[in-house]
């Protein structure tokens, strides 16, 4: 995972000194219009996800095998219906609504088609990725990363010897990336799952309309949080330019990176609180619920804490060049995020239970508010580029309040234990972990001294005060009982 960090970290630089901040920000902002488009692709994702685990959970393996074979005919009536909207639509948006220079246009055409070729790519693989998950086979999302991330060093190292049109070649090669890396899952699904073998085009109508309407509630919810990411840097592009987008597109870039390492957690537990539902052991379900939301919360926090206070240090030793407000809009970022992490895990409940209604549609509704706040408070405002942010963490609060209070009313989460085993817990370690590391850390004058000696200190005081505070007595005890078995004591 670090490795990975590393190579990721290493890339950005590079790309953003080759391209220059203006193209950097335009293949992000031009990919972004695909990507507003996947929010379909995500709901139905999860979809998937749900129900093929809970399939596996039940021990069908007809039930298996008619829900693989209805999902991946879905997927291909919804990319080939997402090709032709993308391909009229899309290119109008480009050409006559977003604030592009017109020297690089006809570079940001050629972006935005093979964008659009590797979310179709991406759209026809999403069933075999749900497959692997569902099977927990964590371990080939690791290899399968650590491949994707070497190749995309190779294109940012092979970029800078390039004569012709950097952008266009750029985006030539990662759509080559993603096919490589999109074509081993599939590779893998057909070899290892008698489910993926022998797919015939077909429809199971109970199958179908439960995955539909399961996926239809989830549809509102990919929306929300697709608009508050891409939908924003469009936003950012029609009122700052593509210089903002680039600030925009770097700060993603660490949001990304720090995502990583949540989603893998997520990975590896929904599956298990799916099949725990689907056995009728909901005091289970829970308990997994509870652990892993603090785990993933405390994760991110080892992290972002020195990331936040030595932020702008870390981007000049990073990128150089750093563009203006990439500091800010980093922090504000990592901390709506912090905000949301401390409830996401619930949503697996959620999805397990099959109650998805209510919560998607209030959860969604506040995020979606995003951008028409953001748009009504820029028109007024004008030139204050952050506003967008702090609106994001008000809402932020928002949404972590609604879906608390939704899992108590839909699923039986009991809330007054949620939020005094976790939510307390969770901002009491934070607050004290941040206060003394901060303290600590501005005794000195900045410079990558004392970026190596915050990040020192977070790696060993941050375990500490979360051994001290943050974890009850079981959980302490399965933390000495999984190192017992590490070390082999």
């Amino acid at each position: 995972m670090f490795l990975l960090i590393i190579v990721q970290l290493y890339t950005v630089p590079i790309v953003l000194r080759t391209l220059g901040a203006s193209d950097y920000g335009l293949y992000y902002v031009v990919g972004g219009i695909v990507a507003m488009f996947s929010f379909i692709g995500g709901s139905l994702s999860s979809g998937s996800q749900r129900f093929i685990a809970y399939a596996l959970g039940k021990r069908d393996i007809k039930l298996l095998k008619r829900t693989f074979d209805t999902t991946v005919s879905i997927y291909i009536v919804f990319a080939i219906i997402s090709f032709i909207v993308l391909e009229i639509g899309g290119i109008w948006f480009l050409n006559y609504q977003m604030n592009i220079p017109a020297d690089r246009l006809i570079a940001a055409n050629w972006c935005y088609q093979f964008s659009l070729l590797a979310f179709v790519i991406n759209l026809m693989v999403i069933p075999y990725m749900a497959t692997v998950i569902a099977h927990e086979r964590m371990s080939l999302f690791a290899y399968l990363s650590i491949l994707e991330c070497v190749l995309k060093l190779g294109v940012a190292i092979a970029l800078q010897y390039i004569l012709k049109d950097k952008l266009i070649v750029y985006a030539i090669l990662i759509f080559v990336v993603a096919v490589l890396v999109q074509a081993v899952y599939w590779l893998y699904c057909r070899f290892q799952f008698a489910e993926c073998k022998n797919y015939s085009f077909s429809w199971s109508s109970k199958t179908g309309k439960e995955l539909l309407t399961y996926s239809g509630w989830n549809v509102v919810g990919s929306l929300a949080i697709i608009s508050r990411q891409q939908g924003l840097n469009v936003l950012l592009n029609l009122f700052f330019g593509t210089i903002l987008n680039a600030a925009h597109s770097i700060a993603q870039q660490i949001y990304g990176v720090l995502m990583q390492f949540v989603n893998n957690l997520y990975m590896a537990t929904r599956p298990q609180i799916t099949k725990f539902y689907a056995v009728g052991d909901t005091v289970e379900m829970w308990n997994l619920v509870f652990r892993s939301a603090k785990l993933a919360f405390y994760l991110l926090m080892l992290i972002s804490i020195p990331l936040i206070i030595e932020m702008n240090t870390i981007l000049m030793l990073w990128l150089g060049d750093v563009p203006q407000y990439t500091v800010e809009i980093s922090i504000l970022m990592i901390i709506s995020m912090l905000i949301e992490t401390q409830v996401n895990q619930i949503i697996a409940a959620f999805q397990a239970a099959n109650k998805i209604k209510r919560y998607q549609l209030y959860s969604s509704t506040i995020l979606l508010c995003n951008i028409p706040i953001t748009y009504w408070l820029l028109r007024i405002l004008g030139d204050v580029p952050l506003v967008p942010y702090f609106v994001s963490i008000l809402l932020s609060v928002l949404y972590a309040g609604s879906i608390l209070w939704q899992a108590k009313v839909e699923i039986q989460l009991e809330l007054n234990k949620y939020i005094k085993q976790v939510i307390i817990k969770l901002c009491l370690v934070f607050g004290v972990a941040f206060l003394c590391i901060y303290s600590i850390s501005t005794l000195m004058s900045p410079s990558l001294y004392r970026v190596l000696c915050t990040c020192l200190l977070s790696i060993f005081l941050i375990p500490f005060i979360v051994w001290l505070i943050g974890l009850d007595n079981i959980e302490k005890s399965f933390c000495i009982r999984l190192l017992r078995d590490k070390l082999h004591l």
